[in-house]
């Protein structure tokens, strides 16, 4: 195991404890214009399914831990290119800041897409450029992972981790538009799932 490879535990342990250390330590104030027109679900929403989405990313990153522990243990990660480790760990640290810069704006996350009564819509901070800032977060985490070990294994599990994603944000689409109406359908019309300005 190099000590190189190390860093790529490290940067996932960053990931994970940047979600506590975030909604312990930040709350970034709502911008004035997204205050006004803030919107506030009046009764309790669950999305069907949310469960099984949720246990198909958990499936997803079992399946990333197993690969990239297998290959640093047994000294079998690839080489593809030159500053191949550099490329991952900058799609890790975007990765690490969009999860942050999200929670710090995100006032009633939870790990199950439900609304309960008085949940605010959130469309400032990344939400603005973005729906679901979080989910693009695990995919970068998974996506950089991919590219510092790029087994078989590693990139199915960045599959799945995308898969579940966004079987999640459409889970999570639909309980939204029922509590929200149209002030969520006319964000889903001026924002982009994942990728700004794409998709």
């Amino acid at each position: 195991m190099s000590s190189a490879d190390l860093f790529l535990y490290a940067s996932h342990i960053a990931f994970w404890a940047s979600f506590g250390l975030t909604r312990m330590l930040v709350r970034f104030p709502e911008l004035p214009s997204a205050r006004a027109d803030k919107s506030v679900a009046r009764h309790e929403h669950t999305a069907r399914f949310s469960l099984a989405t949720l246990a198909l990313h958990a499936v997803a990153f079992a399946v990333l831990y197993v690969g990239i522990g297998r290959a640093i243990r047994l000294n079998r990660v690839p080489s593809w290119f030159v500053g191949q480790r550099v490329v991952a760990g900058v799609l890790i640290a975007l990765g690490i800041f969009l999860v942050s810069w999200a929670l710090a704006f995100l006032r009633s996350w939870r790990l199950r897409a439900k609304i309960a009564p008085g949940h605010q819509l959130t469309t400032s901070g990344p939400f603005r450029y973005l729906r679901h800032p979080i989910y693009m977060a695990l995919n970068l985490l998974a996506l950089g992972s991919a590219f510092w070990v790029p087994t078989l294994t590693v990139w199915a599990a960045f599959v799945l981790v995308v898969l579940g994603s966004e079987l999640r944000a459409r889970t999570e689409e639909g309980v939204l538009a029922r509590a929200f109406g149209d002030a969520y359908i006319d964000y889903c019309d001026r924002t982009k799932r994942f990728i700004p300005g794409l998709y």
